[in-house]
This record gives structure tokens, sequence and C-alpha cells, in this order.
């Protein structure tokens, strides 16, 4: 049979076509796995953040749990000391600290907010500026302290943010050691060797090594050791109520979870959890998937 050439044109743009056909389908095919592949691996550290967070969570009831023990052995102590266990495939890390252990940000002198500054390591000579900056701030509202919160200038730790003059750096050296939830001074049997240092006037080393005497004390000790340095500071046994918790829970294939958490040892009427939280705050570090 003879063929024209008007038919072997027709086939040759019915094949050009089918090609044109065949690639469109196979990108098309491509862009679904990619995105398919995508969705997963969104999913999938979605889900292993939720396990992270429930797990971080868990810690916090897990702490309070301990912290109103009935057995002085079995009683966990709110003076920093860390604790941890296992849930599931999350590691859970705790650090409890008492808040009577902390500087009242809204009650404490000048002075000791720039030994604090110094004894948490902000180069000696911005403190005085720093120092500055913060009282200014604080003197802004009417301070008098109340049975939960001292009413002043700063409505939450978080503020130190927002004041001029002051580096990201240096808040983030003292916002641990600050609280808004207890109107007498520190109470060094709970507080850490920056306080300690800020307080008592005492260097580092003494600071670090009255803080680990206290805290390798087993629980219903009666004494505490002496305190360091020159300055007058306060140290008594007993439990505000009010306690710090980092509750850190690591999975070995996803994020870090943690979460800060401020809680009042006792609950509203009509709040079925026996705590109440003042702060909430929540960090996570990422990994790879």
């Amino acid at each position: 049979m003879k063929t024209f050439p008007w038919t072997m044109k027709q086939r040759g743009v019915a094949l050009l076509v089918v090609l044109w056909g065949c690639t469109l389908a196979a990108i098309t095919l491509g862009a679904l796995a990619t995105s398919a592949r995508v969705e997963s691996t969104q999913a999938r550290g979605q889900s292993l953040r939720l396990e992270a967070f429930y797990a971080a969570e868990a810690g916090i009831e897990h702490a309070v749990f301990m912290l109103n023990a009935r057995e002085d052995t079995q009683r966990w102590i709110a003076d920093g000391r860390a604790y941890g266990f296992r849930l599931g495939r999350a590691d859970v890390q705790l650090d409890i600290g008492d808040e009577d252990g902390k500087v009242n940000l809204n009650t404490a002198s000048p002075e000791l907010i720039g030994r604090l500054l110094a004894a948490s390591g902000v180069d000696a000579s911005l403190v005085p500026r720093f120092q500055a900056a913060i009282a200014r701030w604080g003197t802004r509202g009417h301070m008098q302290a109340s049975l939960l919160l001292a009413k002043g200038g700063f409505s939450s730790i978080d503020e130190l943010y927002r004041v001029p003059g002051i580096s990201v750096d240096a808040v983030e050296r003292i916002v641990p050691f600050l609280t808004l939830w207890t109107a007498d001074p520190p109470n060094l049997a709970h507080a850490a060797p920056v306080v300690v240092a800020a307080v008592t006037g005492a260097g580092p080393e003494a600071a670090r090594s009255y803080v680990d005497q206290v805290r390798a004390l087993p629980p219903g000790a009666s004494a505490l050791p002496m305190l360091p340095g020159t300055g007058s500071g306060n140290a008594a046994k007993g439990f505000s109520g009010i306690v710090s918790i980092t509750s850190r829970a690591r999975l070995a294939e996803g994020p870090t979870l943690t979460l800060d958490v401020t809680l009042i040892m006792h609950s509203e009427p009509g709040n079925p959890r026996p705590y109440r939280i003042v702060r909430w705050a929540e960090r996570s570090s990422e990994k790879n998937l």
C-alpha cells in the first residue's frame, strides 16, 4: 500500500503528542511523589513534636505529684536539684526551684540588681547602665507587695526584653534568677549560685560550693551549711508553694522540647488541677527528621 506524505506527517505529530503527554505525566507524578514525601515528613515531624510536648507536660505533672509526696524520703526538693525519668521513647529531665530562692524584680534594690548582673557574667563596664535602665522601668509603678505579686513597674519577667538600654544577652543571663511572686528577700537555701553570690558577695566557687552542699543534703535534714561571703542573707528550710519547673523531653529521633513553667501549688475553687499556672514558656530544638 502506498503511504501518502500527509499521513506520515500525521503519524509524526501523533508520536510527538504522545511523547509530550508521557513527559507531562512523568513530571506530574514526580511532583505528586515529592509533595507526598514532604507531607509525610511534616506529619512525622508534627507527630514527634507532639510526643515530646506531652512527655514534657507529663514531667510537670509528675513533678507536682512528687513535690506533694507524703514521705520525706520520697518527696522531691525544690532547691534547684535535677530529677529525671524515662517515659516511652522520651528522656524527661526536670529542674525544680522554689521561687523564694530568686530575686524579686519589683522589690529588689538597684544595688542587688547590679550585683546580680555582675554575678551572672555581664561585662562590668555595662552593669551600671543596665542597672539604671531596669531601675527606671521598674519604678514607673507603685511599689506595694501583695501576698502573691509585688505591684510595680514589671507585670512579667519577660517584660525585661522591652526595657530600652539593656542588651538581650544581659536579660537572658538574669531572667532565670528573677521572680515576681515572692515578696521576701531570696531564701538562699533554694537559690542558684548566681543569686548566692549576688546576695552574699561570695565568689563563684564559694557560691557553687555552698549550693552543692545544700543540694547534697538528704530529704528531711535539719541543718544547713554556713553561708559564704561577707554579706547578709537568709537561708531556711521550707517550701513557699510557688515553684518554677523546667521540663525537657528528648527524643532520639526528633526534637527536644522544653517547658518553663511557674505554678502555685494550690488550685482555685472549681479547678480540678492541684496547682495554678502563672507563667508558661515553650521552646523547641528541632532535629533533621
